[in-house]
């Protein structure tokens, strides 16, 4: 499941062709297409290389004038379709280091 702190990325294997205004994506392995129009179609193209989820969402409030929450509502059932499509693929952000205390003193 994608969550806001997930990083996503385009799943490479997954080909993909502008038709007639809309953006038309092509899974090999499952052997199904898809046409984006739109949203869909901008979030597909900002996945080219990995971004944050909170970062898009961010971005995509900002462009669409739309509010943040439901921007991020939105945009996470749309990326937990593509991960359930194996379109994307997506990881954990780094865990901050734990804090172990003052340096050791000579």
């Amino acid at each position: 499941m994608v969550a806001l702190d997930t990083i996503v990325v385009r799943n490479s294997r997954i080909l993909g062709a502008d038709v007639g205004g809309e953006t038309v994506l092509m899974s090999s392995e499952q052997g199904n297409y898809y046409a984006l129009t739109a949203t869909s179609r901008a979030i597909w193209e900002r996945l080219e290389t990995p971004v944050r989820v909170s970062d898009l969402c961010a971005e995509l409030a900002a462009t669409y004038q739309m509010p943040l929450e439901t921007v991020e509502i939105d945009t996470l059932d749309f990326l937990d379709y593509l991960e359930t499509q194996n379109m994307i693929e997506s990881q954990n952000a780094p865990e901050a280091p734990a804090d172990s205390g003052p340096a050791p003193q000579d």
